[in-house]
């Protein structure tokens, strides 16, 4: 006896664990909105807990989205564990609570170098560089003998040794044209890819 509900094959749109997901979504956006703003002193000290008194709520909400992701083994999107502070637990925003710096490195071309203002915690990222728009990986021609040369026996052609140079290379599968994210049943723009997690 054959199932009821498999009549038209699976829905493309449906995503597993989407209440996970936008729970862990909501904590992110929370945390993010409250680090951004400035924090008032109250007058009250003595009725409020110690960890509102210092301030992090935020990093209470990051460390309830870190749970809630290892207990129902959803994972990350890795350009959103990028954001998070691994000392305290905040969400990194240039220019309100980390410092960002492009420091060369001999492997990778180039890192980016963020820093906590918070605890000084620094995460390094390599940031090799990128094909632009419309170019395209060309291989060097190669050399070989021309008309006017005698060729005296079997020749070796050898390309001149070139340094170790960085080359670009194209961008990241989310980042190019074409490439559809999902937030809940609707599809985002190319646009406004601003999506938090990945699906």
């Amino acid at each position: 006896m054959a199932k009821k509900g498999k009549a038209g094959g699976q829905n493309p749109q449906a995503v597993s664990n989407r209440d996970i997901i936008q729970r862990m979504n909501f904590l992110y956006q929370a945390s993010s909105y409250l680090n951004s703003i400035p924090s008032h002193s109250t007058d009250s000290d003595e009725t409020t807990p110690a960890w509102i008194q210092s301030g992090d709520i935020s990093s209470k909400y990051i460390e309830m989205m870190k749970t809630v992701g290892q207990k129902t083994l959803v994972k990350m999107d890795p350009t959103v564990k990028r954001t998070l502070c691994k000392g305290c637990d905040t969400v990194l925003q240039p220019g309100i609570n980390t410092s960002v710096r492009i420091k060369k490195l001999p492997s990778h071309g180039h890192a980016v170098t963020y820093t906590c203002t918070c605890c000084k915690t620094s995460r390094r990222i390599p940031a090799p560089p990128t094909m632009r728009q419309g170019e395209t990986a060309v291989a060097p021609p190669e050399c070989g003998p021309e008309s006017g040369d005698i060729i005296m026996g079997p020749t070796i052609v050898r390309p001149p040794r070139k340094s170790k140079g960085v080359r670009p290379r194209q961008p990241p599968l989310f980042a190019r044209p074409g490439h559809v994210i999902f937030r809940g049943n609707e599809v985002v723009d190319e646009t406004n890819q601003q999506s938090v997690f990945a699906a």
